[in-house]
This record gives C-alpha cells, structure tokens and sequence, in this order.
C-alpha cells in the first residue's frame, strides 16, 4: 500500500476517532497494561487485522461487532483519564466489552436492537423499548435502533464529522443517538423537547 493510501486512511482515523488508531490503540494497550494482541482479542478481531488498522492499511475495522467494541473501549479509555471511572474496573468493564455484540447495541454494549419472530414476539433477551414507561428513553432507543440498523458505530461517527460545518445539530443527535451511550442520548432528547 504506498503512503498516500495511508496517509488518506489515517486522516479518515483522525476524522472518526481523533487521532489515527495506531496512536489510539498504543495508549489503549499502556493505559490497560495489555498486549496488541490482548487489544486485539478483547476487540474479537485477529492480531493481524489490529495491525493493519493500526499501520493505516487500513482506514476502519469492517466488523461491526468489533468497531463497536473499539469504540466502547476508547469511550472507557477516556471516562479513566478524566477520573470519572476507576482505572481498577478496568478488568470487568472490558471483559463486558469483549462479550457485547452488533448490531443491536449501542456503543457502550446496552441491547437496543431486536429481531422480531413472525408472532412479533422478541427473540433475544433484554429490555424491549416499547416496554419502557419512560417515552423520552422509548424514543432514543427507537432511534439508535434505526441508525444502529443501517450503520455501524464508526459510519455513524464519520457521517456526524462530514455534517459538523454545516449542519451541528444533525451531527450531534448522530453522534450522541446513534454511537453514543444511552443516558446521553436521552438526555439529548429530553433537551430537544417535543418531537411527536
């Protein structure tokens, strides 16, 4: 691959995750004192693909089980250096992470998306949205579940970046509803007001 391709891929990193994953992904191993293939075990990809993220070979990870592990655990990362999570969950928190699956869940592993039988009953565990008393929650889930079920977490982010000049607003319920975590993204529907 020559070095424009990499360099193009790693500035699409930088758009998405605000810095290229090779940065990313060394910090992640240091602050969690774990190895790249530890990281890349915990994301359920092989050492081989992490590398070539990390190198530029490649602009994103295409799983999106894994791209929305990747994205819980630089959310993690960064909830551990502003001092808003103990360094100690560290263990527990990415073990959760290693477990979650896409689509289907939001980037911090909360179930949001769930296939229906033809009797229109659920067929996966977890809460279901329409259940949910509370219609601000009812409404976010509903619409992380849309975004959810057409793009992964890391396309959904890239879009926010492409609509951030033009269109802030947009790209903010994309960020936070579509690739953010839950809380947030109910918070941001309550301060949105009425919307039905």
């Amino acid at each position: 691959m020559d070095a424009t391709a990499i360099a193009r891929n790693q500035e699409l990193q930088r758009q998405w995750y605000g810095a290229p994953l090779g940065e990313l992904c060394r910090d992640l191993c240091d602050r969690f004192g774990m190895t790249q293939s530890g990281l890349a075990e915990t994301l359920g990809i092989s050492p081989a693909m992490l590398s070539l993220v990390m190198r530029g070979q490649r602009a994103r990870i295409a799983n999106p089980d894994a791209a929305a592990r990747l994205t819980a655990v630089l959310r993690f990362a960064q909830d551990v250096r502003a001092g808003t999570v103990p360094a100690g969950d560290a263990p527990r928190v990415l073990a959760g992470i290693r477990a979650s699956r896409t689509p289907g869940q939001d980037s911090m592993g909360a179930a949001v998306t769930r296939h229906r039988s033809s009797e229109g009953r659920s067929t996966e565990p977890g809460p279901d949205p329409a259940s949910d008393p509370d219609p601000d929650l009812r409404f976010a889930l509903r619409l992380r579940d849309l975004l959810t079920s057409r793009a992964s977490a890391v396309d959904i982010l890239g879009a926010a970046a492409l609509l951030d000049a033009g269109h802030p607003g947009l790209a903010e319920i994309l960020r936070v509803c579509g690739a953010g975590r839950t809380d947030e993204a109910v918070e941001l529907v309550r301060a949105l007001g009425p919307r039905r």
